[in-house]
């Protein structure tokens, strides 16, 4: 999810860079990157655009560990993107597991910050620690310092050096063999990024990806991580190599530019009776802009409302979207997002610990109360609604008829 002060700022550098003199654009060689797109990534659509069957349990190509194993009921969680208001999110899971009545979740999504989240949600809450620290105690300077005039004429404004420290740093063997086990049970994790040469979303399994013995396997995991959080223009991009692809590496940047929060129909289509989806919105969903001036009557005023509302209108649309895809799998939908009367970040790209340290105690107390989630997001028309799933649906006892009784055709 791209917050509507990311996008203007966005807008803002994209306008200045127009302007500016053009810089030679200069892309790493093929040499210069170890990922490969066959490893780790799951193929979503045939060379003819055509939807694919994922692979067996949806495990990477060619690394099949262990197919998913049958379970009598399936729980989703689906993480969203956020920057520091994924301080929501990580107060949420923490304030869930204090309920006593956080499920063991046999499938975690994350997009952009929703990906770092995702990985310890996945482990249980022995890890609501880390993301505690995390989201509570991060400073700008530990994500990213300023490139100054020089960041206009090159891949971003800032050098997320630091974050990718970070992530070196969290990441660590022992980290990827507790997802790999946690995988070899049969549980999956999933990660988007947006390819931004042809403009699609690629969907990582990071279970696969830890559990394959691939050499390159802690690589590739911080590498999807470090790209799901690259909001571009910002954030310096991560450049990935396809193995079918002649045209070079491909430039993968934040997953929420095409995908704010991610569900994909296999990920629901299981036999299990009862199903529950929780979609973890780490912000607002609200129907009007929170702006206290009018739009400014210029190219760039104009410019950074319109494509702040573009975004707006497409986190909504992705999460509708998998609100039906959910219903249609006659599963439970949940949903959690920071509500209007609370007051979210100004700038999530701006880690102020005194600020991040509020809204996860607002998730804190949104996670210990079980009736917190909805059960469909806000505002929808009559006709937009999807029949929700009964997965236990009281028997019905039918009255006998009197002898006399002539049958009805059904209708």
């Amino acid at each position: 999810m791209l917050p509507s002060s990311l996008t203007a700022r966005l807008i803002g550098l994209l306008l200045v860079v127009t302007l500016a003199a053009c810089a030679a654009s200069v892309r790493p060689g093929d040499d210069a990157v170890s990922t490969s797109a066959n490893f780790g990534a799951i193929p979503l659509f045939s060379s003819d655009n055509k939807p694919l069957d994922p692979p067996p349990g949806a495990t990477i190509v060619g690394k099949e560990v262990s197919p998913a194993l049958p379970t009598s009921e399936l729980n989703v969680l689906a993480i969203s993107g956020g920057g520091s208001d994924g301080a929501f999110g990580a107060g949420v899971l923490k304030g869930w597991t204090e309920s006593g009545k956080r499920p063991v979740f046999n499938i975690v999504t994350g997009v952009s910050t929703g990906a770092l989240i995702a990985t310890f949600a996945f482990l249980g809450p022995a890890w609501d620690g880390e993301i505690e620290r995390f989201y509570t105690r991060i400073t700008n300077d530990e994500i990213y310092q300023s490139r100054g005039i020089a960041g206009l004429f090159d891949e971003s404004l800032y050098d997320t050096g630091p974050f990718r420290s970070m992530v070196e740093k969290v990441v660590t063997p022992r980290l990827l063999d507790a997802v790999a086990a946690e995988h070899a049970k049969g549980r999956r994790i999933y990660v988007a990024t947006t390819d931004l040469d042809n403009g699609t979303v690629v969907v990582w399994d990071m279970g696969g990806i830890a559990a394959s013995g691939h050499p390159n396997r802690l690589d590739t995991y911080r590498d999807v991580l470090v790209a799901s959080a690259a909001f571009p223009g910002f954030f310096k991009p991560v450049y990935v190599r396809n193995a079918d692809d002649k045209g070079g590496p491909r430039m993968h940047v934040d997953g929420g530019v095409k995908a704010p929060i991610l569900l994909r129909s296999f990920m629901v289509e299981g036999p299990q009776k009862k199903k529950t989806v929780y979609m973890l919105v780490n912000g607002k969903l609200s129907l009007q802009t929170e702006a206290a001036s009018p739009v400014k009557a210029t190219v760039l005023g104009i410019t950074r409302r319109s494509v702040s509302e573009l975004m707006r209108g497409l986190t909504y649309k992705t999460i509708y979207q998998a609100y039906v895809t959910t219903r249609q799998a006659r599963s439970q939908f949940r949903i959690l997002y920071v509500p209007d009367t609370v007051k979210d970040i100004d700038d999530p790209l701006r880690f102020q610990p005194k600020e991040m340290r509020r809204l996860f105690d607002v998730g804190r107390t949104f996670g210990r109360s079980n009736s917190s989630w909805g059960v469909e997001p806000p505002r929808l028309d009559s006709l937009e609604r999807v029949e929700a799933h009964d997965p236990a649906p009281a028997p019905v006892r039918k009255k006998p008829r009197p002898a006399s009784a002539s049958v009805q055709p059904a209708r």
